[in-house]
Order: structure tokens, then C-alpha cells, then sequence
């Protein structure tokens, strides 16, 4: 069985340099993320934008194997629309109301480094979803892990 928390964070560390270079490459970031997670879980048979949530609504990764998984991905930094507090929120409320005992659920969110300190840049040095969270800073970003 694969242990889901591990999975990402190894597989974020293996390619941080990447990321850090396309953070700034607002539209395509979270997608680009997401195809390098799919590529890093192919033979656990890992989805993206597969998983319904309701109208119109999909986790941005999923797998049905054991341990079945969801999880949302954000990358936010504190110069970025307040907005994005309430997505943030609102991710994780979605992931909650997903009514399967046996899924696993993740909030991975990405905060490029930034010297700008704001309600949004506290909020993501603070916002806390369980007591199960994986933290890591490299050069570029912070990574913050939550299993819900």
C-alpha cells in the first residue's frame, strides 16, 4: 500500500527546481503539477481531474487503488489575490463533505516566497486543516501537507 503523505512530498522534493522555475507561470502552474504527480503515480494508477465532487466539480487528483485517495493542489503565494483565502477554504470543505470513510483526503498547497507580509501571507504561514501536516521549505517555496 502506498503511504499517500510520503508520495507527494518525495515527489515534490525530486522535482522542486522545476517548480520553483514555472511559479510564476500563473494558469499552467497547478495544471503542470499536476501532470508531473500524475507521471511520478502512474503505476498506482494515480488520476487527475477525474474524481466528481458534484456539478461541474473535480479533485485535482484521485486514485481508486488502495488507499483510495483525493487531494487538491493550490499554490498561493501572499502576493496573490486576497481571494484566495476562501478558495483555499473552500477546497477543503469539498474534500470533507466527500461522504467515503475509506478515502483519504489531501490539501497540498505551494507558498512561493515572497517578502510581502499580509493577511494572506499570515493566513498561510498559519491556516492549519488537521493535526496530520507535512512542512518544508526549499529555496523557492514553502510545502505544507494536510491529510484531512
Amino acid at each position: 500500500m502506498i503511504d499517500w503523505l510520503r508520495f507527494f512530498e518525495d515527489s515534490i522534493a525530486v522535482i522542486h527546481d522545476q517548480l520553483a522555475a514555472i511559479l510564476g507561470a500563473s494558469g499552467c502552474r497547478e495544471g503542470w503539477l499536476q501532470g508531473e504527480l500524475f507521471r511520478a503515480g502512474h503505476q498506482y494508477h494515480l488520476r487527475v481531474n477525474e474524481y466528481s465532487l458534484g456539478y461541474r466539480q473535480k479533485t485535482d487528483l484521485s486514485c481508486s487503488a488502495k488507499p483510495a485517495m483525493i487531494a487538491e493542489i493550490k499554490i498561493v503565494g501572499a502576493d496573490y489575490s486576497p481571494k484566495m483565502e476562501q478558495a483555499i477554504e473552500a477546497d477543503v470543505k469539498r474534500l470533507r463533505q466527500v461522504n467515503a470513510a475509506d478515502t483519504e483526503r489531501y490539501m497540498i498547497l505551494i507558498i512561493p516566497k515572497c517578502n510581502e507580509k499580509n493577511k494572506l501571507g499570515y493566513y498561510l504561514d498559519t491556516c492549519s486543516f488537521s493535526s496530520t501536516c507535512f512542512e518544508r521549505d526549499f529555496p523557492a517555496f514553502r510545502l505544507r501537507i494536510w491529510r484531512l
